[in-house]
Order: structure tokens, then C-alpha cells, then sequence
């Protein structure tokens, strides 16, 4: 008789990913957990979305700073994916022994990772490519050199990346100031920028599908 492990039942091919696109499906997946209901409450020693949340982002955060070229926070982003990849499999392995004991598929659905024998039967499971930003708008910051971008939250982001640029919005090589963040309540706050000067903005997401588009720019003189 095939013993069967509880982390079996998922699909841990996400894994293979790069550290980025790993570190974001991370996150998803304790969104997910945050918002299942049979997850509300979990044993001691067992990680609840929030925690699984932070060890995530803190592991793409690390993995985009090398991203843009600090080399000297590889070893702690290695060492910041360990953590997170133990996290989010501990809390796998709980929910899939839960599945196993309970014969109950709803322990193992709505998770943000696929169920190994059955990738395709749910719709929740298939990543999903965000949208276009829309309605997005610029407001003054609270201190001088800041500005704040508005918009609605995008279905499918898990992160929300932001670039602004002076001078013509048609030469690429202009988009050099970028930020990232990962909710948009409150406005998404970009500092640094150089006070009396137009700047144009543009937003996209990345979810477990990948990058979706540009959103139409907009623009605003910082003060």
C-alpha cells in the first residue's frame, strides 16, 4: 500500500520558477490562506496567511532589489527564499493532511496552487494575467517632492509596479524611476522626485500569469 504525503496532493511546480515569479506566487497563496475560511484559525507552529504574506514579500522584495542590480543581497535573498519556500510547504502540508483526513476537497481548493491530480477542474486555480490599471490618477503627496497614484484595485495582482519618467513618454529608455507595491488602498506613494518638474506615470501588475499591460499614463508637475 502507497503511503500518501499530505504536500502530494498539490502541484509544488511553481517552485521551479524564477525567484520573483516564486517569491509572488508565495504571496498569493497566503492571500488565499488569509481568506479561506477553514483557515481562520490554525494549530500553533502551523503559518497563518499573514505570516506566510510577509516571509513572501520580503523574499521579492530582496529578489527585485537584485533584480535592479545589487548584487551584494543574493545570499539574502537565497537565504530569504529558503524561509519562504519552508513557510508556505509547511502550511501545504497541513492543508493537504487535513484534505487526507477530513476527504473534504474544500481544505485544498481556493489556495492559490493546483491540485496535483486535478489541475484543471477548478477555475480558481489557473493564473491569472491582471488586467490594465484603470482610472488611474495622480495626486499631490503630503511632503514636497512626492506624488500619489490612485487607482482601483486589479483582479489577479499580486504586485503593482509603478514608472514614471520625464520628458517624452514615447522614448522607453525615458520610464527610469520604478517602484513597486503590493496593494493600492490609501494610494501608492512615489518619493524622491524632483519638485517643479512634470512627471508621467504608468502602472502594470504581475500575477501567477505574469506581467499584464501598461495603463495609459498620466501625468502631474511635482511641487
Amino acid at each position: 500500500m502507497a503511503i500518501k504525503y499530505p504536500i502530494n496532493v498539490f502541484d509544488t511546480s511553481f517552485l521551479n520558477g524564477t525567484h520573483l515569479e516564486v517569491a509572488t506566487h508565495i504571496i498569493g497563496i497566503g492571500q488565499s490562506f488569509k481568506a479561506h475560511r477553514l483557515y481562520q484559525q490554525v494549530p500553533e507552529g502551523v503559518p497563518h496567511g499573514d505570516e506566510i504574506i510577509d516571509v513572501g514579500t520580503r523574499y521579492h522584495d530582496v529578489s527585485y532589489a537584485v533584480i535592479a542590480g545589487d548584487n551584494g543581497k543574493k545570499g539574502e535573498r537565497d537565504s530569504c527564499g529558503e524561509k519562504a519556500v519552508l513557510t508556505v510547504g509547511l502550511a501545504l502540508n497541513w492543508a493537504g493532511m487535513r484534505y487526507l483526513r477530513e476527504n473534504d476537497p474544500e481544505y485544498i481548493i481556493n489556495l492559490g496552487v493546483d491540485h496535483a491530480a486535478k489541475k484543471t477542474t477548478s477555475r480558481s486555480m489557473t493564473p491569472v494575467v491582471p488586467g490594465t490599471p484603470e482610472k488611474v490618477d495622480l495626486e499631490h503627496g503630503q511632503f514636497t517632492g512626492t506624488l500619489r497614484v490612485l487607482l482601483p484595485k486589479v483582479t489577479g495582482a499580486i504586485t503593482y509596479f509603478v514608472q514614471a519618467c520625464q520628458g517624452d513618454p514615447s522614448v522607453e529608455s525615458n520610464w527610469n524611476q520604478e517602484w513597486q507595491f503590493t496593494k493600492v488602498k490609501g494610494g501608492l506613494l512615489l518619493t524622491g522626485l524632483e519638485p517643479g518638474k512634470i512627471y508621467y506615470v504608468r502602472v502594470r501588475c504581475l500575477g501567477h500569469g505574469g506581467f499584464g499591460h501598461w495603463s495609459t499614463y498620466v501625468r502631474l508637475m511635482v511641487v
